[in-house]
């Protein structure tokens, strides 16, 4: 939906999950291509966003530990920067091209990663607004950190998922790391999207997964896209081509119209303009003066005259006065 002029942080999210299968796949095309899981899966994000969108540089942000230093790692505080990852889709690169400029992309932002997110927007300064965020407006976070289980004497700790309702930015790709799965979540801005857009989206992201693993080597727009279903309820049932038409001339069915509409604008060409009720006057007289002429079935009526009003008045005469026209060209030889 359009953009409202300052953003509500309504939000809503839906289940992304990859079988043990895919991420092993996945796992095994980032060794090879010497770059890590996320690179590829935030390469992933890229081509579905570009599918959707067709914007050749996508900027998508990604929070980072920050703690590169051993001077950091005993100290209690929040390190985590901001990072906002250009991706170029420019060109429709093959999945393995894309992805070594993503692992370009992603090293350059790791060696900056002391650069806070604040003084990289006061640096490029962008047309600020209340709608949304500066930079970027979409996110992929991956969580594969370990995750200690905390235990307390006496008490019986178990993890619920709380759905918050809110979203910071248009989208949030979250995944996190459970053993041999990729669990998580598609958070999206409920002023922009409906929850069963999401869900379709999120198929899709499986589905670009799913493809990338058995062909890198397909340009980008080759991935497939849609679900199986999809394609079915696209191209079989949508597509039905079966119809009860009339069987009758075009000029019958203009006169048909005519009762429905008679005022109703038919014609236009330019400053003129007819209405049905007209439009089928002219014809009619044009129709009579043919029938005089001798004008019937299979009478050959030669119609040489540029695109306006009284072509399209020639053309329905013709026809009522039960000839066939034949268009000739001005600039055909005499």
């Amino acid at each position: 939906r359009p953009r409202p002029a300052v953003q509500s942080y309504r939000g809503g999210m839906v289940p992304v999950s990859l079988d043990v299968e895919t991420v092993n796949a996945l796992r095994e095309l980032s060794q090879n291509e010497g770059v890590t899981l996320f690179m590829t899966l935030l390469a992933a994000f890229a081509v579905l966003l570009w599918r959707y969108s067709g914007q050749d540089e996508i900027v998508i942000g990604s929070p980072i530990a920050n703690r590169n230093r051993a001077e950091t790692e005993r100290l209690i505080g929040f390190f985590v920067n901001t990072l906002g990852l250009r991706v170029s889709l420019a060109g429709n690169p093959s999945f393995r091209l894309l992805l070594r400029r993503v692992k370009e992309v992603c090293l350059g932002a790791y060696g900056h990663q002391d650069v806070p997110f604040e003084r990289l927007v006061e640096e490029i300064a962008p047309e600020r607004t209340l709608s949304h965020t500066p930079l970027f407006q979409v996110m992929m976070v991956l969580q594969n950190a370990p995750v200690e289980t905390l235990e307390l004497p006496g008490l019986k700790l178990s993890q619920i998922e709380v759905g918050n309702r809110t979203a910071k930015f248009d989208l949030t790709l979250l995944l996190e790391e459970e053993r041999d799965y990729l669990n998580g979540w598609l958070e999206y801005n409920a002023d922009l999207f409906d929850e069963m857009t999401i869900q379709r989206m999120a198929s899709h992201l499986q589905t670009v997964l799913k493809e990338i693993r058995a062909d890198a080597e397909r340009r980008i727009s080759e991935i497939p896209l849609l679900t199986q279903a999809e394609r079915e309820q696209l191209l079989v049932q949508w597509n039905q081509k079966q119809s009860a038409y009339p069987i009758q001339c075009s000029h019958h069915l203009f006169e048909v119209q005519v009762e429905r509409t008679p005022e109703a604008t038919a014609l236009v060409c330019a400053d003129e303009q007819l209405s049905y009720r007209e439009l089928n006057e002219k014809a009619n007289q044009v129709a009579h003066h043919l029938r005089k002429l001798g004008v019937g079935p299979e009478s050959l009526v030669g119609i040489m005259m540029e695109r306006s009003v009284e072509m399209i008045v020639s053309l329905l005469g013709v026809l009522k006065a039960g000839g066939a026209y034949v268009p000739l060209d001005a600039e055909y030889p005499r």
